[in-house]
């Protein structure tokens, strides 16, 4: 994280030793570490909530997609029920039918037989 040589860390300590003091110094290097874990565990905590909301919006466009496809599912189901239902009207519905006109019956056949 820090690219700090030891050498660099040693003549920090050093010029600490020597600003605080060796009665303060121990006080001073348990308050900067604690600091230094609640700065750890803040990231932590950052860097764990911005995955979940990723995660979220990841899920919230899935469940998108998903209704989507939902919809477009039951309007093809929409559109073939429909579709079967016309032809069984269509085919339950009396046509009319095509029949040749009656025409008018036959004069009776007359029981007067021609005579000869």
């Amino acid at each position: 994280m820090f690219d700090i040589s030891f050498s660099e860390l040693a003549l920090c300590f050093v010029v600490a030793l020597v600003v605080l003091g060796p009665e303060r110094l121990p006080k001073v290097a348990r308050a900067l570490g604690r600091w230094s874990g609640q700065a750890k565990s803040y990231m932590r905590n950052l860097t764990a909530e911005l995955e979940r909301e990723t995660n979220v919006a990841e899920i919230r466009k899935q469940f998108a997609d998903a209704e989507r496809t939902i919809r477009e599912n039951r309007d093809e189901v929409e559109r073939s029920i429909r579709a079967t239902g016309d032809d069984v009207r269509n085919n339950l519905s009396p046509e009319p039918e095509h029949r040749p006109a009656i025409s008018e019956p036959a004069a009776p056949a007359s029981d007067d037989k021609p005579k000869s």
